[in-house]
């Protein structure tokens, strides 16, 4: 009776040992892309837009001499700016106005093609802004997910060395207990070294409209983006050296997040600036980074647009006494 306890007792442990490694096999072997209702919610597209930018209207060209007549009153950097955006024919109606009424027109087709582009630059940052946060969140909520699994293999290991060490008392074969001690020794280590390389997990996300695509291949056929800002992107004057525009500023900045590597550049070309794919947690963060990035270019240009609004608003009435308006 004794000898049938202990043979039980015996198969008992080596039971729960073979139960726990059964477990901690199931645990960590599970696919690494996860599909939950938030990665879900985060990798939907939602910030694109309802409606998309228009064919823009061909630019009026002025004459050289209205040309040198508007550098007058405004400077080399306004000038360039007020021809990106189409100011240039209403700026020198203004000035060749004959009369207060027909300088007020000019200056309210000026302040309103201000307006459009102020708001379509608005319309772009916020977009950017938006996928930044989202991508942003779904890195966040992969990091943690990857944190719960190292902690859990902590666990792990913790459980698998005190059902060795138990199960090994339990025996009196040496023969029995070298095989628990290996068999437990070598679990240990492999829960050690998944601690200290964890599978990370994944997601899957597929971008319909892929703001950066237009940036890195220099290409707006789609109109992502205003022509009047698409202009701007491609000049080298608002660029803060003019060997290069924004656009080609932007592009040697992304080229840090492991663009320089020959092996890996088509995968990542394909994660950040085409269709998507599977992510980790520090490529979601990289692909945040870019999208802040080219949002923090954008909101630049306010600046420019605030040097522009003050030479707008300092146009005068030439030969007019402010008592005639």
């Amino acid at each position: 009776m004794q000898l049938h306890k202990m043979n039980y007792s015996r198969q008992y442990f080596l039971f729960r040992l073979c139960g726990i490694c059964t477990v901690i096999f199931v645990l960590f072997s599970c696919s690494s892309t996860i599909q939950t209702a938030k990665v879900s919610t985060l990798t939907a597209n939602y910030c694109t837009p309802n409606v998309q930018y228009e064919p823009e209207l061909p630019i009026i060209d002025i004459s050289d001499q209205d040309s040198i007549a508007i550098r007058r009153v405004f400077s080399e950097h306004d000038f360039t700016l007020s021809k990106n955006i189409g100011l240039l024919s209403h700026v020198n109606r203004y000035l060749i106005a004959e009369d207060v009424v027909q300088r007020l027109v000019a200056k309210q087709y000026i302040t309103d093609k201000y307006l459009v582009f102020s708001t379509e630059l608005d319309a772009i940052a916020a977009e950017l802004d938006c996928n930044g946060e989202r991508i942003e969140q779904l890195a966040n909520y992969l990091e943690k997910r990857n944190d719960r699994t190292v902690s859990r293999l902590t666990v792990a290991s913790i459980i698998l060395g005190s059902a060795t060490a138990i199960a090994s008392t339990a025996f009196e074969s040496n023969a029995v207990n070298n095989v628990i001690n290996i068999s437990g020794g070598v679990g240990a280590a492999v829960l050690g070294f998944w601690t200290l390389k964890p599978h990370q997990k994944k997601v899957q996300m597929n971008i319909e409209r892929n703001m950066l695509h237009n940036i890195w291949y220099e290409r707006n056929t789609d109109r992502v983006y205003p022509p009047s800002l698409w202009r701007i992107l491609n000049e080298k004057q608002f660029s803060n050296t003019d060997n290069n525009s924004l656009m080609q500023s932007i592009r040697a900045r992304w080229i840090k997040y492991g663009l320089d590597e020959e092996d890996n550049i088509e995968n990542l070309e394909m994660l950040y600036f085409n269709n998507g794919g599977t992510y980790n947690a520090e490529q979601l963060r990289n692909l945040a980074n870019m999208h802040n990035e080219l949002q923090a270019s954008v909101r630049g240009i306010q600046q420019d647009l605030r040097s522009l609004i003050n030479s707008i608003t300092k146009l005068g009435f030439p030969n007019v006494e402010y008592n005639e308006l």
